[in-house]
């Protein structure tokens, strides 16, 4: 049994685009809290924090939902094409509030865009372990952590490409960029993942593997040791 490389790359475009988010987010977010809101660190640190008390409960729930749902696109699919989208609108009103300089719409806009990557960040994640055959999963994985690095650095390139070294720069291209980037991602992904035919082919491989297991131990447990195989013969000698 090997690794699908070519499909194990393509099912980490979700993965890809959740990284190039968050990278945007850790580096863009704070500067806007700090320098055009005025906000001390402490309270900055605080919103930055959000994202991980949101995931406590985000993440489990709509992993749960995920497991349990059954659409003519799969399980995950649904939420990993509507969570995009809307993180996608939703993160686009931060620019726009911070050259307002309007804190309450940057705050709900906020929230909303946590929420919303709260609702496909595990199935996204979860795509690759369904979609791999057990034994291949820790290879995959390198992969999928190799398409989320990509995502990050280029978020990186974006920002300072695009960020100019001014007093109050216009962060709206940059969003709009990696907004962009989010939806191609999620886009190659659609058309190059079949979730519901991939999920059946490999649950049949993995009802297969333990059998093929168990005939090997079988075979291997049939099969007498030298060393009890010489003593046997020693005695009846």
């Amino acid at each position: 049994m090997k690794l699908n490389y070519k499909r194990t790359f393509f099912i980490g475009f979700a993965f890809l685009s959740i990284c190039a988010f968050w990278q945007l987010y850790d580096s863009i977010v704070p500067l806007i809290l700090k320098n055009t809101f005025k906000i001390g660190d402490t309270v900055a640190g605080a919103v930055m924090a959000a994202d991980n008390v949101m995931a406590l409960f985000l993440l489990p729930l709509f992993g749960a939902l995920s497991d349990k749902v059954k659409t003519p696109i799969g399980k995950r699919m649904p939420f990993i094409i509507g969570g995009t989208a809307m993180a996608v609108v939703f993160m686009i009103l931060l620019p726009v509030s911070d050259n307002k300089v309007n804190l309450p719409m940057f705050i709900i806009a906020l929230f909303l865009t946590l929420v919303a990557m709260g609702t496909y960040r595990s199935p996204a994640v979860a795509l690759m372990p369904d979609l791999t055959p057990t034994p291949l999963r820790s290879k995959a994985n390198a992969i999928i952590n190799l398409m989320g690095a990509v995502g990050g650095m280029v978020s990186l390139d974006l920002i300072s490409f695009l960020v100019k070294k001014v007093d109050k720069p216009n962060y709206l291209p940059l969003f709009a960029c990696i907004a962009a980037l989010m939806v191609l991602a999620v886009v190659i992904l659609i058309f190059t993942v079949n979730e519901n035919k991939l999920l059946h082919t490999i649950e049949g491989l993995d009802r297969e593997e333990p059998k093929n297991e168990e005939e090997k131990t079988t075979s291997e447990s049939s099969k007498l040791p030298k060393d009890v195989f010489r003593s046997l013969a020693f005695i009846l000698v």
